[in-house]
Parts: C-alpha cells; structure tokens; sequence
C-alpha cells in the first residue's frame, strides 16, 4: 500500500471528538490537536472522504448482522463501498471479509 494512497473515514474524526467530549480521549489543546492532525493529513497526502447515504444502509446491516459497534459498522462500510483496505489494530474488522472488507495491521505498511 503507497502512502499517497491513505483515505480517512468521514466518521474517523467525529468518533475522536466524541470520544473527547465522553473523557474517553484526553485531549488537553482540542485546537491545537486540531491543527496539528490537519498538518499531519495534509503533510501525508491523507484525504478525508466525504460522507455519503450509501455508507450508512451498509452500516446498519453491518451493526446487526456482525454486532458492531456504531462507528466501526460506518469504517467498515466506507471500506466495503470504496473498496478500499481499512488499516487498523482492531480485528474487530476481520469479521467482514466475507463480504469483501480487507484489513491490514498498521505494522504491516
């Protein structure tokens, strides 16, 4: 996988605000972290897709048929629509190979 590649779920950066606003991430500078994850993005030539209503029927499917969560049910569904390979830590995500959703661990690129 190239880096010039990367693409960020639309959902990525409302769950961290969330998880912000629950005090399940501490974020001491919300703008500063704002300021710098926009650097780092850009830096990379990381972009962030937009949300689209396609995501979210797949994402309802995935919630009830493989029990996920919210937000993994939306990255899961943005990967299966853009067919596009999810790089994360969690194996939560390995449960939707059978429908075409690849994950790759970040230690691997």
């Amino acid at each position: 996988m190239e880096q010039d590649a990367l693409l960020l779920s639309p959902f990525s950066l409302l769950e961290v605000n969330l998880l912000a606003r629950a005090g399940k991430m501490e974020i001491l500078n919300f703008d500063g972290f704002a300021r710098d994850l926009n650097a780092l993005l850009d830096a990379n030539s990381i972009r962030t897709l937009s949300d689209r209503a396609e995501y979210h029927s797949e994402a309802r499917r995935f919630e009830s048929e493989f029990n996920l969560t919210f937000f993994d049910s939306l990255h899961g569904a943005v990967s299966r629509v853009q067919k596009e390979t999810i790089v994360s830590f969690d194996r939560t995500y390995d449960k939707l190979s059978r429908v075409g959703v690849r994950r790759i661990d970040p230690t691997e690129i």
